[in-house]
């Protein structure tokens, strides 16, 4: 066969293909249309989710800083007031901007803030981080039982080591409410699940302790002794020894 016809045949079978591609897309024209319509959706649908999540996780980060902020700000008595010759003026004390009174002011203060990243965001990192710290802070203005009921939230939605510390706070909210028997509870199934970043021996110690204050003195004396044969080389060993002393004096 010539050069040319080859040339030839390859041409009409060109010609045929694209013959051929443009009545499939004429005859497919409102599928085609559609499928491209709802690729281009599926995108704009992810990219949406993406700066909306994003836009989310920015307020909530923003209101748990908003809280840390108060958490952390300095306590300071109520200093009098100056009049204008520079003399101190004692019928009119005045607390500084950004401080507060005492450390109860101050976590009346932030507790607000911290409830309200946490019910207003639930469902991002800071948000969970916020209720966390609601407990932490209801434990120390004396509410034992908002903090539990706070961390049991923390524990049933947070993973890791939010998680974990979430037990600890509602074991210890337990313990200063004198639920003992809860308490060692909790410390006791911590101590068997302990995770890396919460040593055994640690968790033993203040699950011993919690026997201790329920006046359970064997059992407390059985876990000091624990620690002491299992984890003699760790820093709480010597701790465990000396309550072991206690007990036996």
């Amino acid at each position: 066969m010539k050069t040319s016809e080859r040339h030839h045949l390859k041409d009409n079978e060109l010609a045929l293909a694209i013959g051929q591609a443009n009545q499939w897309r004429a005859k497919n024209q409102r599928t085609l249309i559609m499928t491209i319509a709802a690729v281009v959706l599926v995108a704009a649908a992810g990219i949406g989710y993406v700066t909306w999540r994003n836009g989310i996780d920015t307020k909530a980060r923003a209101l748990l800083a908003e809280a840390m902020v108060v958490q952390e700000a300095r306590v300071m008595p109520v200093a009098p007031a100056a009049d204008p010759s520079g003399n101190a003026s004692p019928s009119a004390p005045v607390q500084q901007a950004g401080t507060y009174p005492t450390e109860k002011a101050r976590l009346e203060a932030a507790l607000p803030k911290f409830i309200a990243a946490a019910e207003s965001y639930p469902a991002t990192d800071a948000g969970r981080t916020a209720r966390y710290n609601a407990a932490a802070v209801q434990v120390g203005l004396g509410r034992f039982d908002e903090a539990v009921r706070h961390y049991d939230r923390v524990i049933a939605d947070g993973s890791g080591l939010l998680q974990q510390m979430a037990r600890l706070g509602k074991a210890e909210a337990q313990l200063r409410a004198a639920q003992y028997d809860a308490a060692i509870g909790s410390f006791k199934e911590l101590s068997e699940k302990a995770a890396a970043n919460l040593p055994k021996e640690a968790l033993l110690l203040e699950l011993a302790r919690a026997y201790r204050l329920a006046g359970k003195h064997e059992d407390a004396r059985k876990t000091l002794t624990q620690i002491v044969e299992q984890h003699a080389d760790s820093p709480f060993a010597t701790e465990a020894k000396t309550e072991l002393d206690k007990i036996k004096g």
